[in-house]
């Protein structure tokens, strides 16, 4: 059966029950293979050829291209008894990173550069549970146990375990802002692209430099001190709450709850830290501003969960303008803006002059003027 490469796309998408973000994958993928071949392909050749011209891209993006292509094919084949063009090609290669983990002083600088109660819990909520930051939004009272939080990720529903202080002051922050624990200085629920934005600023803030200074990290080095701790990866894939494992990893099911309720990321960083500043085991141990472990960064230190009080902060606005890249000169705009990205473009310019009270409303006027003006 003979089909068009955006017939394929157009197919997929109808049915296949998949995310927005998905959908937008499939799209640039399909999108892509279709600017090589119209038809979709017959043979893996096309399929390396069209990889071949990608090579203005990273290992890691060509990859995630072929993925969606091959999960297209692998539809197609089920669906329509299409043959699958990616059964017979390569797959493309990703070349291995160094994983980045952070070293227990610093570890201990971010929790200090915590200035607000949000930003708090945020940090321990992401050390002691080692969840993904995606999966604290939209987080409410509801979800927030004794000594645990449900929550919903790329990766469906989880329930990872939390020390029990810290979920008492979640579910008291949260009765006081509508129910949502993380939320914006408007008071609405917190996106993912804010809670993501606060993490770094929080680091920066801290005086950490480098890369891949997000979230992210902080659930990788919460495995890490884990790992070094139980010397077991079964106690990983209970934390971390993975879906895949090797074959013997199966039977850790059982355990999952008995283990999760014994480790604490935040206790094993209290004692590492203690160590490291010559302290012996910690007994007795202040850690000076660390309020926020399973009381207060192990339980010999005595202290409270998070600092009281909930102060407005007022952000570096260097740390802001980090997060936008530099204009440079001589650059020009691509031609391949969206109508979605100049409704976005609208939109925050929009909100921007609200909160100034109509600063620059002329120029910004005139500057979507002379984007949205056609072309003759």
């Amino acid at each position: 059966m003979e089909m068009k490469t955006l017939e394929v796309l157009e197919k997929v998408l109808k049915g296949k029950r998949v995310r927005p973000k998905t959908q937008y994958h499939y799209g640039e993928a399909l999108k892509s293979l279709a600017g090589c071949s119209e038809e979709w392909p017959v043979s893996g050749v096309v399929i390396d050829e069209w990889i071949a011209s990608l090579d203005r891209y990273s290992d890691y993006t060509v990859r995630n291209l072929w993925n969606y292509v091959n999960a297209a094919g692998k539809y197609m084949e089920k669906a329509y008894k299409v043959e699958n063009p990616c059964k017979s090609a390569s797959a493309p290669k990703v070349g291995k990173k160094r994983r980045r983990y952070f070293e227990v002083d610093e570890l201990v600088k971010i929790i200090e550069a915590c200035k607000s109660e949000q930003d708090a819990l945020l940090i321990a909520a992401l050390i002691d549970s080692s969840c993904r930051i995606g999966e604290l939004e939209g987080l409410r009272v509801d979800n927030i146990g004794k000594s645990w939080i449900d929550v919903k990720g790329k990766t469906g529903e989880r329930r990872y375990r939390l020390a029990e202080n810290i979920c008492g002051k979640m579910v008291e922050v949260g009765e006081a802002s509508n129910g949502f624990v993380f939320v914006s200085r408007s008071g609405d629920m917190a996106s993912v692209s804010m809670l993501k934005h606060r993490v770094e600023r929080i680091v920066k803030r801290a005086g950490i430099k480098g890369e891949k200074l997000g979230a992210h990290t902080i659930r990788h080095t919460s495995a890490s001190l884990i790992a070094r701790e139980s010397k077991s990866a079964l106690v990983v894939k209970a934390l971390l709450q993975h879906d895949k494992i090797d074959t013997s990893m199966l039977y850790i099911h059982d355990a999952e709850d008995e283990i999760q309720q014994s480790i604490s990321p935040l206790d094993i960083l209290g004692k590492r830290y203690a160590e490291s500043k010559g302290n012996g085991d910690g007994d007795g141990i202040e850690i000076r501003q660390l309020e926020m472990g399973s009381a207060a960064i192990g339980e010999e230190a005595g202290r409270a969960l998070v600092p009281v009080g909930s102060e407005v902060v007022v952000e570096d606005d260097s740390l802001y303008g980090e997060v936008i890249p530099e204009i440079r000169e001589g650059v020009s705009v691509r031609p391949l803006l969206k109508t979605e990205d100049l409704r976005f473009m609208r939109d925050v310019f929009t909100d921007y002059l609200k909160l100034t009270d109509g600063k620059y409303e002329g120029r910004l006027r005139d500057f979507m003027a002379r984007m949205l003006r056609k072309v003759k």
